[in-house]
């Protein structure tokens, strides 16, 4: 467990850091927006983007802090499940972080920042990969309760409209994504999930 974690706090760093490459490209944008409609848009995605920043500076030294302390890295620990509960709070910061991304590829296509954002979007896109995965190893490892279609996005469900869906952010066949309807019930990491621990 405590390997997975280091590996989340990592990818969490790196999106940390990544945010704030982002946010000195967006600055500008919002700044000479040509209409109130683009900065909204700007801005819209510049505030969210900052309130994942503000969360990540909490959540990333009381997971270095955790990582410290073996004892704490217990299912009895009620700190150690809050803590788990905000990283998977923000495994679906990685995911709207990457349509931020890609939305703002849109509107830099061929400009200076259309590598920078490029690389920003291809190691996010690798990072929450990874998160998923991590996650899955920290589900299996916890035994934790049910409650799977609060931690996923809305172009991974399942019984979602097709036309809801993004095939560019559906899912790459997980253990979780593929379970077959008599292990439905497999216990499972989310936001929620933890509060009756």
């Amino acid at each position: 467990m405590h390997d997975t974690l280091a590996e989340v706090s990592a990818i969490l760093g790196r999106s940390k850091e990544a945010l704030g490459q982002f946010q000195s490209i967006l600055e500008p944008t919002i700044e000479q927006a040509a209409d109130d409609h683009a900065r909204l848009y700007w801005h819209h995605i510049y505030e969210e983007e900052e309130h994942r920043f503000d969360r990540l500076t909490v959540l990333l030294p009381m997971l270095e802090e955790a990582l410290a302390d073996e004892a704490f890295l217990s299912r009895e620990n009620g700190d150690f499940l809050r803590l788990l509960q905000d990283i998977s709070l923000e495994k679906f910061g990685l995911h709207n972080f990457l349509e931020h991304l890609d939305l703002s590829l849109f509107h830099y296509k061929g400009t200076e920042h259309e590598p920078a954002i490029t690389a920003l979007r291809d190691m996010t896109a690798a990072d929450y990969q990874q998160m998923k995965a991590a996650l899955e190893t920290l589900n299996r490892a916890l035994d934790t309760p049910l409650s799977f279609a609060a931690a996923v996005p809305t172009d991974e469900k399942e019984n979602q409209k097709d036309h809801l869906k993004l095939a560019q952010y559906a899912a790459m066949p997980t253990a979780s994504s593929s379970v077959s309807p008599s292990s439905e019930a497999r216990r499972q990491l989310t936001v929620g999930s933890l509060k009756n621990i």
